[in-house]
């Protein structure tokens, strides 16, 4: 059939597509993306064209996905209710099991109720959605996760961005927003780029003083900080400082999913006009059975968290004394600078052939002169793995003259 119509109308698009792929593809450092590893069960270590490579920028932190407990617990959960919700939560799709998964994660978090998404990013976008609307002011650190840039755009209401970790900055953004409608602040707890962590006590106070709601990502930062993996506001010593609490159930909690928790009037209102948990199937048996099972284990075993904190700051130690930049990193994300995009290549290639595996993150992700490679410190890294990834980073780091030789 010839093209003809809306088809031909398509060609300029479609050439375009083919030649930004053309360019992605000649760029070295795009390189690393999308590889497929082998990951072995129970060790930090995966396989690549039959090499074996110790992977040091997973995002397990708690280091549960291969966890006995968790994979008879996803097991389980098919067997009692099969592969699929079969419906959205309003429609035939909620499960005892969903419930149970909600009650648990409001628990952890030291929240009354909970509702749980198929998504983080769906956790994001629906609860901003839901909350906020033209005439209301959305504000969010210019660093925040994607799915929160995405949520505000979504709700039409009016976006302003402060910088990074600034409470100052953004108590001039709220003097000078609107007066009218909801004020929102949203930030990550930890981000995911740089490791550190937003000072939420200041940015509270400064919500406060203008009226405006706090709601705060966890993605990073549970399982990662504060003295049980509870996150942020246990970081700081305090359990009131955040009013809307979501996250992901893909990080340190092995499976997949978000939640969002806080009042029950606020999970009832998400319930009903959230529209990625109204409008997408329930989450699968096997992805809530798993998730319920790592809280709990999350919970008796705080650690695998000690554990995490304190060879990251070991590993962070040795590399900064090596003269390595590692920007404001205090969790177990590390970011290893190169500086240009190919740099990093060159830098995750020479980390390669030293057995370790460092993917590098590049523009536009972060900015053109600060390509790194994000590394991720889980409770599956030994003592004498981080000494491995850590001999490695500076061999290579002297290769690439990123450190004097």
């Amino acid at each position: 059939m010839n093209p003809s119509g809306g088809w031909l109308r398509l060609q300029p698009k479609i050439e375009a597509i083919r030649h930004r792929l053309a360019a992605l593809e000649s760029d070295p450092s795009r390189k690393n993306s999308f590889v497929p590893y082998g990951v072995e069960r129970d060790t930090p270590y995966v396989t690549v064209d039959d090499e074996r490579y110790l992977m040091m920028s997973g995002y397990s932190y708690l280091g549960l996905s291969g966890d006995q407990r968790v994979v008879d617990a996803a097991k389980a959960a098919v067997e009692q209710y099969g592969t699929g919700a079969h419906g959205v939560r309003a429609l035939a799709g909620s499960l005892p099991l969903h419930e149970e998964l909600e009650a648990e994660v409001a628990r952890f978090n030291g929240r009354p109720a909970g509702a749980v998404f198929g998504s983080g990013y769906a956790a994001n976008v629906g609860t901003i959605g839901a909350l906020c609307g033209p005439g209301d002011t959305v504000l969010i650190d210019k660093y925040d996760h994607a799915s929160i840039v995405d949520g505000c755009k979504l709700s039409g209401a009016t976006v302003t961005r402060f910088r990074h970790n600034d409470p100052e900055h953004l108590d001039l953004r709220l003097r000078n927003a609107s007066p009218d409608g909801l004020r929102l602040v949203i930030v990550d707890s930890v981000y995911s780029m740089d490791g550190d962590i937003a000072p939420l006590p200041e940015l509270r106070k400064v919500c406060d003083d203008h009226d405006a709601l706090l709601m705060v990502d966890e993605a990073h930062a549970l399982g990662v900080i504060g003295a049980t993996g509870r996150g942020i506001e246990e970081h700081f010593g305090s359990d009131d400082l955040v009013d809307i609490k979501l996250g992901t159930l893909s990080k340190a909690i092995p499976s997949m999913g978000g939640w969002v928790v806080g009042p029950p009037q606020l999970i009832q209102h998400l319930r009903y006009n959230a529209r990625p948990f109204l409008f997408s199937a329930a989450l699968a048996p096997a992805q809530a059975g798993a998730a319920l099972e790592a809280l709990r284990i999350l919970d008796k075993e705080p650690e695998r968290v000690t554990h995490i904190q304190r060879q990251s700051a070991r590993l962070r130690g040795i590399l900064n004394e090596a003269g390595m930049r590692t920007l404001s990193s205090e969790t177990a994300v590390i970011p290893l600078i190169a500086g240009s995009d190919e740099s990093a290549y060159d830098y995750a290639t020479a980390c390669r052939r030293a057995g370790v595996i460092g993917l590098p993150v590049v523009s536009p992700a972060v900015p053109n002169t600060l390509a790194r490679l994000r590394i991720a410190i889980t409770a599956r890294h030994s003592e004498a793995d981080i000494d491995v990834a850590a001999e490695a980073f500076l061999t290579a780091a002297r290769e690439c003259r990123l450190i004097p030789a």
